[in-house]
Parts: structure tokens; C-alpha cells; sequence
């Protein structure tokens, strides 16, 4: 330690371990740690590689003077709106949550018996449900956002059952299985505060009146509030189509399709730990990135130990992504690649042409992979050059694969990209192209083609007082985190603007 402070002699109070990393350029690889110290004084000229610790920055929020008629509304439970809630009911205004899908228990019956019907439920899903999307993938919660709330987010998580090191790890996630307790852990903080959160509600309308009055229509009746907050999440089709009707200003924005890359666990193990790869550092990951021309292509989701699985909400079309456990014990790893696409390159003009692009594209996957869920499939290899498979290896996709040419059933704008930066992904890891690789389609609900407008500063709706459009749904937020983030936000200017409803 007096090595670490300039050979300094100084009596340290307390050490804790704040960020746990893995440095896999050198063999062998090994964990590098981030300590903070607790020094009885100052010191003066710290060597560069030091810093003083910065303090935590609590969730607290000073509550405006306007009144408030009535508890807000908050339509969707993934992370932005149940943090959102949660700011909220923490401080007295009893928000109302109103999510389509089930809770997780019904979720995960509903999925059990997809897998045995080939019958989807439209309502409750992969996608929609209590958690969101996020609920059925490797939990991951990295961000590039800087937020001073982000350590106050992982300790609530980790109040809420995630496992401790997520305070620690320079990538931390959960895991599906972890973070189906963790959401319904938050769901009872929600109502413990005076929320409330609701499954199995479908918002059908949100109208303003003349008076600026907000009417939120569901299924099983009307609600009434001043304020909503709109955490629809990305796959919510029908709820943008409605909010287009209701004079929402929906913007195209660029967005990212693709394949899901599979391979054994145990090539990405030593590829990037060596050989043999140490059983200590668990399911290796890895990022990849290229380019081809002016389009960048990218890893994305990456679920270490892991397996491919349908995300689907409309019947007749295939969408498909990734999940892992915690313990990561797979012996797949699986990983989005994608292509960012640009409005003018998919005629994504408005609304409705975006989604007309996506549905066209699920709806040829789903029949070339037999019009029952099986995933189409062609090995990476021959995805890259342009040929066909002949046969297929094994993978984890549950409900099967056929062989398919899926680089011509991708339009070229994006499988030609694709099959570029493959060719570079072999040679940033070599062997990435291998036989036992193999490319699954198509991967659509990485992030929301369409952006619901809002104001920067307050963060409401363009052209609508009292709604603020949150999350991955409304085109702000790309993960777990940094949706869970933007609801926080939100739930600040509200907070900052309104007193509690009496």
C-alpha cells in the first residue's frame, strides 16, 4: 500500500473492493480490482493512477409546489416504469402501474405452453409481462449512460435478491432466473410505498380532453389521471399505432436487426481466457464491432452460457434473442449481431412503414423455418459466404431449426453487412467462422425503430403536457439499466413539479 501512495506510510481504516474486472489480454488472464481506501487524512499530489472516492449520490428529490389531482398512471412494468413507480411511491404519490402482460409465474406458464402448442398468447409473452423484455434475457446491466444514480440502482437490485457482486463487476448481470425474484421484489416495494401494479391490463386509448385532462382506456375500464408515464416498452406496436392516432409526434429513427451468432461455450472459454481456459473467470463474453461502408455492425446481448429463444408477440411472425442463467452454465453461448439501419435505407418513412419492414421481415422467417417457431438456420460460415447448408449443428433453440438461406431472406441492405463484418469478426477472433457456428434468424426487437418525441428538458411529450414517454419503447434507453435510468428521470421532473395527491 505505501508502494500504492508514492511511498507514503499511512494507516488505512478500511479497504473495499469496488471493481472487479478480468484482463484477458495476457496469459493468463487474471481479475484486476479497483479498492477504495479509508485514510485518517488527507494527502496531497496523489499519484496519477489515484483519485478520491466520490460520494454516493441518494435517489432524493424535493417535491414541487403544484397539486396534484390525482395518483399518476404508468403504463408498462419493464424497468422504466417500475423504477419510475418506485421513485414515486417512495415519496408519497401512489402511482398506479398498468401492465399488459401477466406477473412472472404466469409469464412463464404462458411461454411453457408455446413451447408445447406452437400457439402464442399475444398478451403475455417474452415481451410483455412484469419486468419487460429484460425479464427473459441474461439480465445484463452495463450502460454507457453516466447517471449518478446508477450505484443506487444496483444496491436496490441487490435489496431486491441480485446477487451481491453486481456491485463490483466492471459487467455485471443478473440472470434470468435471479431477476424473475428480483422484479417481483420490486413489485411489492411499489406497493409497500402506496402503489399499486397491476397485470393483465391492456391500455386500448390515452385521450386529453379540452382542458388538458388525461383519460387512460383499458379493457376493464377507464382511468383518469394528470400525469402518465408512458414505458411501453419496444415491441408495443399497437400502442404506437394509437398514440400516432392520438396526435403523438412518432419519429423513424435509426435501429439494429439482425442474426444471433451461436456457438460452443468452450470455443469463446479459449478464445478468450487460452487454453486451457481457467474454470475461475466462468463463461467468457465478448464484444465485437465492425463496419461495412458507412453501416456498423456490432455484438450485441451477448449471453454467455446461454441459449436462443422466440420472442414473440403476433402470431405468424418470428422474432427471436437470447437468455441466460445466472450460473451462465450452458454449454452455448449466444449473441445478437446486428446492423444499424438507417430510416431511408428500409423506406422507414413513418410508422407505419417501420413496422411494415419489421413484420415482413419476421413474417418470411417464420415460413422458411416451417411455420411453427423453428428458427430458420445456416451455419455462420456459410451465412458469410453465401451458400447453403447442407447440414446443421446442434444449438439450444428449443423449438427447433430448419436449414435455410437466411443471407438471402435478410434484404440485402442488411445481410450484406453483415456478411462483411463476419469476415472481420474472424479475424478479430480467430475460428469465430467455424462449423460448429451457426447463424439463427432474425433478430428484430433489439431496440424500437420509431422515437415518441419529448421535450429535453421537461421530458413530456411533445405537444402533450402530463405524459412522459420513457424507456426502450419510446426510443430513449438501450438495456436494463439505462431504461431503469430514464424512468427515474422522469419521476423526478414529476416529482419536481407536483406536490403528492392528497
Amino acid at each position: 500500500m505505501s508502494r500504492a501512495l508514492g511511498g507514503r506510510h499511512v494507516q488505512a481504516q478500511e479497504l473495499r473492493i469496488v471493481r472487479r474486472a478480468i484482463d484477458a489480454r495476457r496469459r493468463p488472464p487474471s481479475f484486476v480490482y479497483t479498492v477504495e481506501l479509508d485514510i485518517p487524512e488527507e494527502l496531497d499530489g496523489l499519484p496519477a493512477h489515484l483519485a478520491l472516492a466520490t460520494q454516493r449520490a441518494p435517489m432524493a428529490v424535493e417535491p414541487g409546489q403544484r397539486p396534484m389531482a390525482c395518483p399518476p398512471v404508468i403504463i408498462g412494468a419493464g424497468p422504466a416504469g417500475l423504477l419510475a413507480a418506485l421513485l414515486l411511491s417512495e415519496h408519497g404519490y401512489a402511482p398506479r402501474v398498468l401492465e399488459r402482460g401477466g406477473d412472472v409465474a404466469a409469464r412463464q406458464a404462458s411461454l411453457s405452453l408455446f413451447a408445447r402448442t406452437r400457439q402464442p398468447d399475444p398478451e403475455c409473452n417474452a415481451l410483455f409481462g412484469l419486468g419487460g423484455a429484460g425479464t427473459f434475457s441474461d439480465g445484463k446491466l452495463g450502460t454507457g449512460v453516466r447517471h449518478p444514480w446508477r450505484e443506487e440502482v444496483l444496491r436496490l437490485l441487490v435489496d431486491c435478491g441480485a446477487p451481491d457482486e453486481i456491485l463490483i463487476d466492471a459487467k455485471p448481470h443478473v440472470g434470468t432466473d435471479v431477476l424473475s425474484g428480483v422484479v417481483e421484489k420490486l413489485r411489492q416495494r411499489i406497493v409497500q410505498g402506496g402503489g399499486t401494479v397491476e397485470t393483465g391490463v391492456r391500455v386500448d386509448d390515452l385521450l386529453v380532453s379540452d382542458k388538458g385532462r388525461l383519460e387512460v382506456r383499458t379493457a376493464l375500464g377507464r382511468v383518469d389521471a394528470e400525469v402518465v408515464v408512458l414505458a411501453c416498452g419496444h415491441s408495443a406496436r399497437d400502442t404506437w399505432e394509437m398514440l400516432a392516432r392520438r396526435g403523438f409526434h412518432l419519429q423513424p429513427k435509426p435501429f439494429q436487426m439482425g442474426i444471433r451468432a451461436e456457438h460452443p461455450q468452450s470455443f469463446i472459454n479459449e478464445a478468450r481466457y487460452g487454453r486451457p481456459a481457467p474454470s475461475a473467470l466462468g463463461a467468457a463474453d465478448y464484444k465485437l464491432a465492425g463496419r461495412s461502408g458507412q453501416v456498423p455492425v456490432f455484438s450485441f446481448c451477448m449471453c454467455p452460457g446461454g441459449e436462443t429463444m422466440p420472442t414473440v408477440n403476433e402470431p405468424e411472425h418470428l422474432s427471436i434473442n437470447g437468455m441466460s442463467l445466472h450460473a451462465r452454465a450452458s454449454a452455448f453461448s449466444s449473441s445478437a449481431l446486428v446492423a444499424t439501419l438507417e430510416p431511408n435505407v428500409y423506406d422507414g418513412r413513418d410508422l407505419a412503414a417501420c413496422l411494415q419492414f419489421q413484420r415482413r421481415v419476421e413474417k418470411a422467417c417464420f415460413r422458411a423455418g416451417g411455420a411453427n417457431y423453428s428458427a430458420p438456420a445456416q451455419r455462420l460460415r456459410d451465412f458469410a459466404m453465401g451458400v447453403a447448408s447442407t447440414s446443421l449443428p446442434a444449438c439450444s433453440y428449443r423449438l427447433g431449426v430448419a436449414p435455410a438461406r437466411l443471407d438471402e431472406l435478410l434484404p440485402p441492405f442488411l445481410a450484406n453487412p453483415l456478411r462483411d463484418a463476419l469476415q472481420q469478426f474472424d479475424r478479430q477472433m480467430r475460428g469465430y467462422l467455424q462449423d460448429d457456428a451457426l447463424a439463427l434468424g432474425v433478430e428484430s426487437r433489439a431496440s424500437s425503430p420509431v422515437r415518441i418525441v419529448r421535450d429535453p428538458v421537461t421530458l413530456e411529450a411533445v405537444g402533450v403536457q402530463g405524459v412522459y414517454p420513457v424507456g426502450e419503447g419510446a426510443g430513449y434507453a438501450g438495456g436494463i439499466m439505462s431504461a431503469a435510468l430514464d424512468g427515474l428521470n422522469a419521476a423526478a421532473r414529476i416529482i419536481e413539479k407536483f406536490r403528492p395527491p392528497l
